[in-house]
């Protein structure tokens, strides 16, 4: 029964993989075809196993601390951000002013590969890259057995 598991399992995470990539290739063919409001970019991720602690290291440039949310769960961390910035220019004696608006978001959702504590996760920004430190669980830690 475990083995039928496992391969169910393994058969899922495949097609989600498939269906993840199919999504991605057409958003990157078509997405300029879209209109600015539809466009959610996926900010580019490096995550990083330290031992101890999975360390992710996502690029979110021109995004402040309070615009992003971070959800951890124990397999997975979701990363949200919005903004909108409205910039007026009116010149002295012309009978014209412009006014644009920019809205931007994102998000992402990553599979971690082990197990974490999402209760004892922490995040910080740093020049526009969002670094997350996850402490790996109990039973997601690598322990050498020594054979007597």
């Amino acid at each position: 029964m475990e083995d039928i598991t496992k391969e169910l399992l393994e058969t899922i995470a495949r097609i989600q993989r498939e269906v993840d990539a199919m999504f991605k290739n057409f958003w990157t063919k078509y997405y300029e075809k879209f209109p600015v409001s539809f466009r959610t970019f996926e900010p580019l991720v490096d995550i990083e196993d330290k031992g101890d602690t999975i360390v992710i290291y996502a690029d979110v440039p021109g995004f402040k601390r309070d615009e992003i949310k971070i959800k951890v769960t124990e397999d997975t961390v979701e990363i949200n951000a919005e903004k909108s910035e409205s910039h007026k220019q009116e010149e002295a004696g012309k009978k014209y002013f412009l006014r644009q608006r920019v809205y931007e978001s994102f998000y992402r959702r990553i599979n971690l590969p082990v197990k974490v504590r999402p209760e004892q996760a922490r995040a910080r920004l740093e020049n526009g890259v969002l670094i997350v430190i996850l402490p790996k669980s109990e039973a997601a830690r690598e322990v050498e057995v020594h054979v007597e």
